[in-house]
């Protein structure tokens, strides 16, 4: 899977957010919060091609949790950006 590359993220009011952008505008109708893990999975995945369990070794090794929290919240994490229509398969 891939995230789309038409996302942009961005630090509004403090938090941060992923929005899409859509003929060269953001579209505030799609828009994912993202904490730091999210963040980490974000920038480290935006430019290639993984897996479900590539963003949990991402997570596992970045913040040395055990293996199913790492897939758990690597779930949740693609989840949610499924769901805002941010990843193709």
């Amino acid at each position: 899977m891939r995230i789309l590359q038409n996302c942009k993220l961005r630090d509004i009011a403090g938090e941060k957010m992923l929005i899409v952008k859509s003929n060269g505008k953001l579209d505030f109708t799609k828009v994912v919060l993202m904490n730091s893990s999210a963040q980490l999975l974000y920038n480290e995945l935006k430019d290639k091609s993984f897996t479900s369990a590539d963003a949990a070794a991402l997570l596992v090794n970045s913040y040395g949790i055990d293996a199913a929290d790492a897939v758990r919240d690597s779930s949740n994490w693609l989840e949610s950006m499924t769901k805002a229509g941010l990843i193709t398969e």
